[in-house]
């Protein structure tokens, strides 16, 4: 018997009311948080708010932040674009990418390492 570890709450806010272009944003982020969740299973929450600007014309443009809440840090990713969907499948390989990035021993230490000796 296999035990899988329930997946992390996702959740978006503001979804457009056109139909077609919010169910296919949402089927994107979804499968991209379930992605995340299996690659990285520290992850407790993943929230998405989706922002539209309508200038003159008739296409929105969408500005999309991105929080992943782990229980050290808080990461955040911003992305803007036309096609919702797009947005989020842009996002994809960025949040995997930063995610995956580790900090030097050095660096994590502010520059403090046991080889210095203390004068």
């Amino acid at each position: 018997m296999s035990r899988e570890r329930p997946s992390a709450p996702y959740y978006i806010v503001g979804l457009p009311e056109e139909p077609l272009e919010a169910t296919e944003a949402k089927a994107k982020f979804e499968k991209l948080s379930v992605d995340l969740c299996k690659v990285y299973p520290f992850i407790e929450e993943i929230r998405a708010v989706v922002k539209s600007k309508k200038p003159s014309g008739t296409h929105a443009r969408y500005e999309v932040s991105v929080e992943i809440y782990t229980p050290r840090d808080t990461h955040s990713f911003t992305e803007t674009g036309y096609n919702l969907a797009k947005v989020f499948e842009t996002m994809g390989p960025k949040m995997k990418r930063l995610l995956s990035s580790k900090r030097s021993r050095v660096t994590a230490t502010g520059g403090d390492s046991p080889r210095k000796g203390s004068p």
